[in-house]
Formats: C-alpha cells, structure tokens, sequence
C-alpha cells in the first residue's frame, strides 16, 4: 500500500488506497468522522461490512474488540495510536468492534471506507465505551497528549 506524497508541480497528492491493495473486497460508501479533542466514541460493530480508517487529520487511540465466532481471536481487544504521520490506514474487519478515544488538543478526522453501505447492509452495533461486553480499561490509555 502506498501512502506517500505523490511529487506534482502545483503541490503533492496523497494517495490513501488502490484497488490493487485488495483492502477492500469491493466499496460501498464513504463518510466523514469528525470528533473534537478527549471525544471517546462508542464502539461501532459493522457484522457484514469490512472498513477502512484513514486519519487525515489529528490523531487517537483506536480500540479494536473482535466478537467473530469463528475467530481464533475472538475475545481479544487491541489498541492502537492512529495519526496523520505518516498516513495512518487501518483496517477493521467485519465482526470487529471499534471505538476511539481523540488525543488531547487535537481533532481528529478520519475517513471511513466501507465495503457495503449502511443501508445496504446489516444494521450497525453501538456498545457505550464501558460497556462489559467489551470491557475496555480506558484509563490504561493515560492523557493521551498528541
């Protein structure tokens, strides 16, 4: 995956995803999340629908929680800090729950990529940030300065 300044005379392009990644098994909608600094987002679980993260601006703490049945890691919660520098990608599995929490004094601004749309889909999940389904610790992310 190639996510570097593409050289041009009038500036650079960022190229973000190609087809030829085979990230995304085909593409079904694109959005916006916009969230202000310390904002900690419910866990959002798409169960047909795999999603790419891309952090254009800001940084955060991302939490993953897979609940796939068939999923050797099922049960299992990763944490990761996505940020602009360099271009940061993540992809999210369908059956994986994601939430995040915004570093101090920055907003953060992701673009979603999914594989299906919302309403082409099955309906979406929220768990609230605590909730025990999940059970994330979110005072072990500290401050969470950018």
């Amino acid at each position: 995956m190639y996510a570097g300044p593409l050289p041009s005379p009038e500036g650079s392009l960022q190229g973000i995803l190609r087809d030829s990644d085979h990230l995304l098994g085909r593409f079904g909608e694109a959005a916006w999340l916009c969230a202000v600094p310390k904002t900690r987002t419910d866990f959002s679980l798409r169960g047909d629908t795999d999603r790419v993260w891309a952090m254009l601006e800001g940084g955060a703490w991302v939490v993953l929680h897979d609940l796939r049945e068939s999923s050797p890691s099922r049960g299992r919660t990763q944490v990761l800090r996505l940020d602009r520098r360099p271009l940061g990608l993540l992809l999210i599995p369908f059956g994986v729950a994601a939430g995040l929490q915004v570093l101090e004094g920055s907003q953060a601004g992701i673009l979603v990529l999914s594989t299906l749309a919302r309403g082409d889909s099955a309906p979406e999940q929220t768990f609230s940030p605590e909730d025990p389904v999940i059970g994330f610790d979110w005072s072990s992310l500290g401050s969470g300065k950018g």
